[in-house]
């Protein structure tokens, strides 16, 4: 299973259009797909889950894989409007979670992943998104790997780029965001979360290159993983 959260932010003022980001990233063959400053689907499809501020600032989650449909439930009402849960129908069902995060970025986050996995109700829960969390940015120091670390001790998710590049958070050699679209200003604040179970099916976790995503200022990271672990289909 192919996993990829990509953020491509407006241009002109004008949200990307789901379509148009699913077709950018076709060739990264994501299952399913975690868009962050979306615009609101035109019409409705069982295939896509949206949530936003507004109809032009949201966040999606997108089965592109019919052996991976989605269903879409009602949310706690005190949900972040830009988080996005899911229940995916596969053989063992999980919940995927799109993440977008607005300030302050650390406490949205905790406090969106801990209703998103009471939400869940024992099944696993996978998290993909633009978090906007990194010891790297400033402010962020201290709050960050907090945050990081109470992801894994108190809600059993663990960064699937972290586990699998053995990089310390702050110190990534593959940023998924270049501040004001500049090469010398990197920042990895893009995670998907896998539970500490899955650990075991990590089989990879890329980065899209600067030079090759010059859409957005974020690059799409996609993880490819077998749910539940090693010997699970």
């Amino acid at each position: 299973m192919r996993l990829t959260t990509w953020n491509r932010p407006p241009a002109f003022k004008v949200a990307a259009e789901i379509d148009d980001s699913l077709a950018l990233l076709a060739p990264l063959r994501a299952d399913l797909v975690a868009l962050q400053e979306c615009g609101r689907p035109a019409a409705a499809d069982p295939s896509v889950s949206w949530r936003g501020c507004d109809s032009l600032r949201g966040a999606a989650v997108v089965s592109t894989s019919q052996a991976l449909p989605i269903e879409i439930r009602d949310v706690p009402p005190s949900l972040h409007p830009t988080v996005v849960p899911v229940v995916v129908q596969a053989p063992q069902p999980f919940v995927f979670v799109g993440v977008w995060t607005h300030p302050p970025y650390d406490k949205v986050a905790w406090e969106a992943m801990d209703a998103c996995v009471a939400w869940a109700d024992g099944m696993p829960v996978v998290a993909a998104g633009d978090f906007n969390v990194s010891p790297g940015v400033v402010g962020m120091e201290k709050t960050a790997p907090q945050f990081l670390q109470r992801m894994r001790d108190e809600l059993g998710l663990v960064s699937a780029y972290h586990h699998v590049h053995g990089e310390a958070p702050g110190a990534e050699t593959r940023a998924t965001y270049y501040h004001q679209w500049n090469e010398s200003m990197p920042f990895h604040i893009d995670y998907c979360f896998v539970p500490e179970a899955w650990l075991g099916g990590l089989a990879s976790v890329e980065v899209g290159s600067f030079a090759d995503w010059t859409r957005s200022d974020h690059r799409p990271l996609t993880v490819e993983v077998t749910p539940g672990g090693p010997g699970d289909s």
